[in-house]
């Protein structure tokens, strides 16, 4: 499963480098808006030829797409995608909450 978000985190993030939205990258694909968003949430995987399409589309090599020293995007770790994933389910309590203490980590 970490695997499959890992991957569509990488995807998310190379897809957004390029300024493509979820649309126009499943156009390029020949593929549904619904297979790139469920892709990018870790909810599906894609086939091996849709991976190298995917490739193509993106100018990345599959490696850049599997594998974890691939994984960052203009400087932005993974790990910044993840955080913005994490922060979308926070209430607005939670969310006051984890602001502070960015802040505090940030002025440290």
């Amino acid at each position: 499963m970490r695997q499959k978000r890992q991957l569509g985190l990488r995807v998310r993030a190379y897809r957004l480098e390029r300024r493509l939205t979820q649309e126009q990258l499943a156009e390029k694909l020949g593929r549904a808006v619904e297979t790139i968003s469920n892709l990018e949430r870790g909810i599906s995987t894609p086939s091996d030829g849709t991976l190298h399409r995917l490739a193509r589309a993106l100018d990345v090599s599959i490696d850049d797409l599997l594998l974890d020293r691939a994984s960052r995007s203009k400087g932005h770790p993974i790990e910044f995608f993840q955080a913005t994933e994490l922060l979308r389910t926070l209430d607005e309590r939670k969310l006051r909450l984890a602001l502070t203490i960015l802040k505090a980590i940030a002025n440290s």
